[in-house]
């Protein structure tokens, strides 16, 4: 990542009002176009796929796929006005014909932001949408229930006195629950509070809705060098880069830590309750092996030993302490279906993004964990028929099946990024070779041309002086100057011509050394013997501030002496 100069551009605090301001401006009107994007293309993909068999859908599901990119473009440009610089994506250019008309169907760019627009985008709004407004509300509420709360029926329990009867199970006082003063007290400094701590929220959901949005749209920046962007007054450089991170992420990756994020929360959402009521866990039990299970998803994106050994640690748990439930002899024990999915997906993640051996520690180690688990428990426990051990040998199958598919579709993204890289490097090569042939062409036409001609007039002013014996003084020398000026044209020619010869990697010739301050005298004097009249006034100086033309005396820095 370029670091990029803010020097001269505005700078705004991180938590300031017109930071918040703008984080305000990025998220409240995302609601808004996800919902309009929402009921646009789900009914659009759902059409398409339906009449797919009947040949409608193929003609209408390339448009919803560019209406799709349409959308994610406006998404794209919301990010980058807030401040997050992202590679531009790549799509194929429109072509005439059918095959062009239905070309969108095979780029897996537009795939994905049909994907982030119907399925990310406006669940991911809604939530940030509920909380920026439901958070200042909350605090002009708090703030103002002197004023409000004394037109509140008095028979009606405020927030204090809920608190007080949680604490005290239900036998607060009513004098102290029904306070006037006590509750708008309390309320007065929740509200207080809530509009402290507003800027830091919606900052909060302003990087949570951006961090998604590079992650899901964010293009693969083919160039070497990513150039900074210029910063000038009335662009958005003043906050450009606050969180440089996020656009650095692959779309690969970021895509794995969307679909990872969403399955932990669905596991949260699903194991919990399905663990403490068909399974008799404990609730607090229950809802650790949940959240265990939703952390080793989202750990393995980064660290996969990590989340292979959380998930490990979370399976054997589960298998231990569901191994008394009564209902086992109907329900599948000792993987549960959303163990044995959340295992899958962790086997799913490592074989698409990590090598085959880490892989196959993700398939087997999980897998032997639980088998070691329910022997146990079986060996040590006289109720436990062995033969509830119903799943045992659906997990291995299933997992087994979901690694190969992993190691495969990885293996074929492998190859075609080799393909990709070897046709890029082709390209290069053959770029490089036409400009070498372009320049030794040129080099032949200059040595053919320009280098035959000054070596002629070379020789012949070299030559006068012995072929024309009557000649003056002055004119000798004037023949003398115009053969020392073409015998360096022709050196200088000799290392222009061996640097258009040489490959971009190989150039090493010399270079004339640049013209200084000192050099002046002689340039004049060689242009007077032209004869052209030319007056200078200069008096250079030396180390000790004399007058002086002696080029050695002169005393000038380099730097000033090259670009004087």
């Amino acid at each position: 990542m370029v670091n990029m100069s803010l020097r001269g551009v505005r700078k705004v605090p991180r938590f300031g009002l017109a930071r918040l301001g703008r984080d305000y401006a990025y998220v409240l009107p995302g609601l808004f176009i996800s919902l309009f994007a929402f009921l646009v293309l789900v009914p659009m993909t759902v059409l398409s796929i339906g009449t797919f068999v009947v040949w409608i859908g193929v003609l209408l599901l390339p448009i919803t796929l560019r209406i799709a990119s349409g959308f994610a473009q406006v998404s794209r440009a919301r990010l980058r006005g807030w401040g997050v610089q992202l590679p531009a994506a790549s799509y194929e250019p429109f072509q005439s014909g059918v095959m062009g008309f239905i070309r969108p169907m095979s780029e897996p760019r537009r795939w994905l932001d049909l994907v982030f627009e119907t399925l990310v985008a406006f669940p991911l709004r809604l939530f940030t949408f509920v909380v920026a407004v439901a958070w200042p509300a909350g605090a002009f509420g708090g703030i103002t229930y002197w004023f409000w709360g004394i037109f509140v029926p008095d028979g009606d329990v405020g927030l204090t006195g809920l608190i007080l009867e949680a604490f005290r199970g239900g036998s607060a006082p009513d004098t102290a629950s029904r306070a006037f003063l006590l509750e708008a007290g309390f309320q007065f400094v929740v509200g207080l509070l809530l509009l402290v701590t507003l800027p830091m929220v919606m900052r909060g959901l302003a990087v949570l809705d951006a961090a998604a949005t590079s992650a899901a749209l964010g293009g693969r920046d083919d160039s070497a060098e990513s150039s900074p962007r210029d910063a000038t007054a009335g662009e958005p450089d003043a906050f450009a880069g606050p969180f440089p991170g996020l656009a650095q992420s692959q779309p690969g990756e970021g895509w794995a830590w969307i679909l990872a994020s969403f399955a932990a929360v669905v596991t949260i959402a699903v194991s919990w309750p399905v663990l403490a009521v068909l399974y008799g866990v404990p609730g607090t039990f229950a809802m650790c092996l949940a959240l265990g299970s939703a952390a080793a998803l989202v750990l393995v994106v980064r660290w996969p030993y990590v989340g292979v050994g959380v998930q490990t640690v979370t399976a054997v748990a589960t298998t231990l302490l569901t191994a008394g439930s009564p209902s086992l002899w109907w329900l599948p024990w000792p993987w549960p279906v959303m163990t044995l999915i959340v295992h899958a997906m962790i086997v799913a993640l490592v074989a698409l993004r990590c090598s085959w051996p880490q892989a196959i520690v993700a398939w087997a180690v999980p897998l032997a964990g639980v088998q070691l688990a329910s022997f146990l428990a079986t060996a040590m426990s006289a109720d436990l028929d062995p033969e509830l051990r119903s799943s045992e040998i659906v997990s291995p199958a299933v997992t087994v099946g979901v690694l190969v598919a992993g190691l495969a579709v990885r293996q074929m993204i492998r190859n075609k990024g080799a393909l990709r890289e070897e046709r890029r490097t082709s390209a290069q090569l053959s770029a490089q070779r036409q400009e070498l042939e372009e320049r030794n062409r040129i080099a032949r036409e200059l040595h053919d041309v320009v280098a035959h001609s000054m070596s002629v007039i070379g020789v012949q002013a070299t030559t006068a002086k012995y072929r024309l014996p009557d000649m003056a003084p002055e004119v000798e020398s004037e023949f003398e100057s115009v053969a020392g000026s073409s015998r360096q044209a022709l050196t200088e020619m000799r290392s222009l011509l061996a640097l258009l010869r040489s490959a971009e990697e190989d150039r090493g010739a010399p270079l004339v050394p640049q013209p200084t301050l000192a050099d002046i005298p002689a340039l004049l004097e060689a242009t007077r013997q032209s004869g052209a009249r030319i007056g200078l006034r200069w008096t250079p100086r030396d180390e000790h501030g004399d007058p002086t033309w002696d080029a050695e005396d002169i005393s000038v820095p380099a730097a000033t002496g090259l670009t004087a």
